[in-house]
């Protein structure tokens, strides 16, 4: 993950944003296979003759292939949001560090925002939403990909987060949104596979900080905030670019927030060591409380995006136990392999398992071997689909066959830098050494995507 000023081919804006239309396929696409793949990441790094000073500030692009049993149809397409087009209106940026001073004043003072859509795309009730860090959840048309309207679905009080966890048992999804002010304050949500969101209630933090991503099971939200301080006063004047609001603050330690489902107005906090993570893979409950499984980070940087960060120690796999008897925690490594962007089985979300896929990187004397691993739990029988040289992966997303955990297909979207080109893998999730069932291809590189969903065909 390089930061903005460095030469990556995965930091460039979308060369040709386009709608659907047909793609090359490499190998044979498995008939079961029908459905939409949705990836988001940002897709302008520069625009008005600018350039932005981190990712997380760009205007977003949504990605989507079409499975239709044996074909694939591809579409590329920058997410026009309200601020997208009214700094087209205007010539210039108006809401990032890009901009003057004086129009981020402006924006302050109105506290209006930019849903960039930059970072996830989230699937619910038949509507595709782009999602980003700090703003609405913006909504685009699944069959076209054309930008709708951003939405607070009737509930969300300021933002809503880009990482939306869903407990398979509840059949519910949960997600959270912050708003920073005297105090930071963290609102919690509820979206059920039927019915109308709700707002379930607000928590404070114990410092003004990033909160990227949480977890849920069936009895808890668990919110992380790591030893990151922002500076307020500097965000609200537009005195700084992006990368110099927060500050690595290790002294404070790091914090878990675990709410009931039951008793939103009773957090339970449990202090540790300094560390952070940016990705949670599941959490479930035990006897003495929950179990949190997450890519532990042993300190903080914005200077990767989409990739298993170069500079210093790795993110490793860690499970960490909590006793809410005790309020004390107990930490596991699960896997020795540095990795990021887990993902697992639908019908686990929330609940035990022992099975998850995750972007890997293993590392030689001479260079790294990034891949695509099946992770099991305490057992023998995990798997490496390893890239070719030059070929980068992004987040496995999984499109389940049946009910085992590794009984899946796994999309991978894949830059190829030999080529400049990118394409999606279809693995076999039960045979990922054997490699690619079939690759789909664009004819130009997309841009870094963050993280992605399939829409099974009805």
């Amino acid at each position: 993950m390089s930061s903005q000023n460095a030469v990556s081919p995965l930091l460039r804006s979308l060369s040709r944003p386009h709608g659907f239309e047909p793609l090359r396929v490499e190998g044979r696409l498995p008939e079961s296979l029908r459905g939409t793949l949705f990836r988001a990441g940002p897709g302008l790094f520069e625009r008005f003759g600018a350039s932005l000073s981190h990712a997380f500030e760009a205007d977003g692009a949504v990605t989507a292939v079409r499975f239709d049993g044996g074909g694939a149809r591809g579409a590329c397409r920058i997410v026009e949001s309200a601020g997208y087009r009214e700094e087209e209106a205007a010539g210039r940026f108006l809401y990032n560090s890009a901009a003057s001073w004086l129009d981020r004043m402006r924006a302050a003072r109105k506290g209006t925002a930019k849903s960039t859509g930059n970072t996830s795309t989230f699937l619910w009730q038949d509507r595709l939403f782009a999602l980003m860090e700090g703003g609405l959840l913006q909504e685009m048309d699944p069959a076209t990909l054309d930008t709708l309207e951003a939405t607070r679905l009737g509930v969300v009080s300021g933002a809503f987060s880009a990482h939306p966890h869903r407990v398979a048992s509840l059949r519910t999804t949960f997600n959270f949104g912050v708003r920073y002010g005297p105090k930071m304050l963290i609102d919690l949500y509820a979206l059920p596979d039927e019915g109308a969101a709700s707002k379930l209630g607000t928590v404070e933090a114990p410092w003004q900080g990033m909160m990227h991503d949480f977890i849920a099971t069936e009895r808890h939200l668990i919110l992380f905030l790591g030893p990151v301080k922002l500076n307020l006063l500097r965000a609200m004047l537009g005195l700084a670019d992006f990368t110099k609001l927060f500050q690595w603050t290790p002294e404070l330690g790091a914090r878990l927030i675990v709410v009931p489902l039951d008793d939103i107005q009773s957090p339970r906090t449990f202090e540790l060591d300094a560390f952070w993570t940016w990705h949670f893979a599941n959490a479930f409950e035990e006897d003495g409380g929950p179990c949190v499984d997450l890519c532990r980070y042993p300190e903080f940087s914005l200077g990767d995006i989409g990739e298993i960060e170069d500079k210093g120690p790795p993110p490793l796999l860690t499970r960490l136990h909590l006793d809410m008897k005790t309020g004390s925690t107990r930490e596991t490594k699960l896997f020795d392999v540095p990795c990021e962007f887990p993902q697992l089985h639908p019908r686990v979300h929330g609940g035990r398992y022992g099975t998850l896929f995750a972007q890997t990187e293993r590392r030689g004397a001479d260079r790294r071997y990034p891949g695509i691993t099946r992770i099991e739990l305490g057992r023998e029988g995990s798997a490496e689909w390893t890239l070719p040289a030059g070929h980068v992966p992004s987040e496995p997303v999984l499109v389940p066959r049946g009910e085992a955990e590794d009984d899946a297909f796994v999309l991978d979207l894949v830059y190829d830098k030999t080529s400049d080109h990118s394409y999606v893998a279809v693995l076999d999730g039960q045979h990922l050494e054997d490699g690619p069932l079939a690759t789909v291809h664009f004819d130009h590189p997309i841009p870094v995507t963050f993280h992605g969903s399939f829409a099974a065909a009805r």
